[in-house]
């Protein structure tokens, strides 16, 4: 079989950097000898042209990606300041690709909306404390705390939240992220700043992380939020301050200190206690335990005790669902109604054309009229 000689070694090697995939993860996916891959990265040998449509779709590259003399300069990874090189070159190829996509819906909201403000950049938030961000975040946001109390889920929490984020110019969107070390991630831009939830978690998670993944925005960085809490040993001290910055912020704006001691002062800490003031605030139970820790009402070990003996996750439960799902239900909620509809609007008044919308949606063309239909009549 003919090979394709006009390959360019250099661009397979850079495309298995980009998602941090060895190149012994490389040779099991692909079915080679190790020697036979290396040959192609090197440039002495080449791959026939089914062998490059797999390594095209291992890599997620257009095939011809790997004909280019150099390789892209695409490095999303490097605008990851508040992570260590250690951590950025250790993430999951899901995540990178996650980490791709959020820079993709940017760029669209750049092609639908053109030059606009971020109303929330327009604020000054330079030299506030924790407590004092999180008071004017909430004031900017329009959200008083007797408003967040009242919600019956957390799933409606995150839904109401959403729409006043995209209304001050912060947009959000969720993935099936595929890896559960990683909870959330942002993008930073002065226009159109994206935040991407990992759909897999639990509601009150994602709605910690999205005002996480906000206290990177704030400071005007890229960000991950890691799961695990030992990530930070990797971290430098800028770095891990940064991290427990955005920890403290959620922390903060979604139990605010002086609320939360007038409902704690005086009683006695159980799991009991711990599971109606995390319904009182619609937020997480390791959230109540992280707030109790911090103002001392139990010590670090009692933190990680509770901790373990509620058995605590991060993870959704997903038990009732029913397998396989509605695809347009599911793609509706990644994107966001307000997005979606903005698409849909500048679809119909001609502003873009059916091809535009559908790459815009990630959908094909004859599926748009059914995603017409769900947004609109919501028949899902």
């Amino acid at each position: 079989m003919e090979l394709m000689i006009g390959v360019n070694g250099e661009i397979i090697k850079w495309a298995r950097e980009f998602l941090n995939i060895t190149i012994d993860e490389a040779v099991r996916s692909l079915h080679l000898a190790k020697e036979k891959y290396t040959a192609y990265e090197e440039g002495s040998d080449f791959p026939t042209y089914p062998k490059l449509k797999e390594i095209s779709n291992l890599y997620k590259r257009p095939v011809g990606v790997f004909f280019l003399d150099t390789p892209p300069k695409i490095d999303i990874k490097a605008d990851l300041r508040s992570l260590s090189d250690v951590i950025k070159n250790s993430l999951s190829k899901k995540v990178v690709l996650s980490l791709e996509k959020a820079k993709v819906y940017q760029e669209n909201l750049k092609e639908l909306y053109g030059e606009k403000e971020c109303k929330f950049f327009s604020y000054d938030y330079d030299g506030l404390d924790v407590e004092k961000l999180a008071v004017k975040v909430r004031n900017i946001l329009e959200f008083p705390l007797s408003v967040q109390k009242e919600r019956s889920s957390a799933k409606v929490l995150l839904e109401l939240l959403r729409e006043k984020f995209y209304s001050l110019g912060i947009y959000i969107f969720k993935d099936s992220f595929g890896d559960d070390s990683v909870s959330g991630l942002c993008i930073y831009d002065k226009q159109y700043p994206v935040i991407m939830l990992n759909n897999k978690m639990s509601f009150t998670r994602q709605v910690f992380t999205l005002f996480h993944e906000l206290y990177h925005l704030i400071v005007k960085i890229n960000g991950i939020e890691i799961v695990e809490e030992s990530f930070l040993n990797e971290l430098n001290t800028r770095q891990r301050k940064v991290e427990m910055k955005c920890d403290k912020f959620a922390n903060e704006f979604l139990i605010p200190t002086i609320d939360f001691k007038k409902i704690i002062d005086k009683k006695i800490i159980n799991e009991e206690l711990i599971k109606n003031v995390a319904n009182i605030y619609c937020v997480s139970r390791e959230a109540i335990l992280y707030k109790l820790m911090e103002n001392n009402y139990i010590s670090s070990d009692e933190y990680y005790i509770f901790k373990q003996a509620m058995g605590l996750t991060v993870i959704r439960d997903n038990k009732n669902k029913k397998a396989g799902g509605n695809p347009y239900y599911t793609k509706l909620s990644y994107l966001g109604q307000q997005y979606t509809k903005e698409i849909f609007s500048q679809l119909f008044t001609g502003k873009i054309d059916k091809f535009k919308a559908c790459e815009f949606l990630g959908t094909k063309v004859d599926h748009i009229g059914t995603f017409e239909t769900m947004l609109y009549r919501g028949e899902m």
